[in-house]
């Protein structure tokens, strides 16, 4: 890599790793040849701050120092496309975390730099959730996020340290 390693995401069942970083590339290295297979500008990012794989290998999601994450077909980015399927400007400082549900439907974003600076993205149809987080909730400063295995849950660590828990209905099983 030509600059500092900011955030990591392995991909194809741990075959892969993604990398960015301060140069504003990202990087996909195949971890049996230890060889960087493909590497491409990440649109409008000047540093890297988050990387995340969707759990059904079809997705990635890039965020940045400005608060934007661009959300990639993996598939259409190794081919050339660089274009991000959709840019998410619903953040206004520093993207720190992000991580896919299980079954890749939700990808949920923070910065821990403003209060309550959360969002859902619904990626099927590349959507941010409106009614999320509820206006009469305080995250604090959120700091990590994590959905259970089944989907029915979601944790978010804040820097209070306080795990705050959210059941999501739409999901049966937590």
């Amino acid at each position: 890599m030509n600059g500092t390693i900011r955030s990591l995401a392995f991909a194809e069942n741990g075959q892969q790793l993604l990398s960015g970083g301060g140069d504003g590339q990202v990087y996909h290295w195949d971890l049996r040849t230890r060889t960087c297979m493909h590497k491409g500008v990440d649109e409008g990012c000047i540093n890297s701050t988050a990387l995340c794989t969707s759990p059904s290998g079809t997705h990635f999601a890039a965020g940045s120092d400005s608060g934007i994450v661009n959300i990639y077909n993996r598939e259409e980015f190794l081919g050339g496309k660089r274009k991000p399927v959709r840019t998410i400007e619903n953040l206004t400082t520093k993207v720190d975390f992000m991580r896919f549900n299980h079954d890749s439907q939700i990808l949920a974003i923070c910065s821990s730099m403003k209060k309550s600076s959360l969002k859902l993205i619904h990626i099927p149809s590349y959507t941010v959730f409106s009614n999320w987080p509820p206006s009469n909730t305080s995250l604090h400063y959120p700091r990590c996020i994590d959905f259970s295995p089944g989907g029915g849950f979601m944790a978010v660590g804040n820097a209070a340290g306080k795990v705050l828990l959210y059941k999501l209905h739409h999901y049966q099983h937590a």
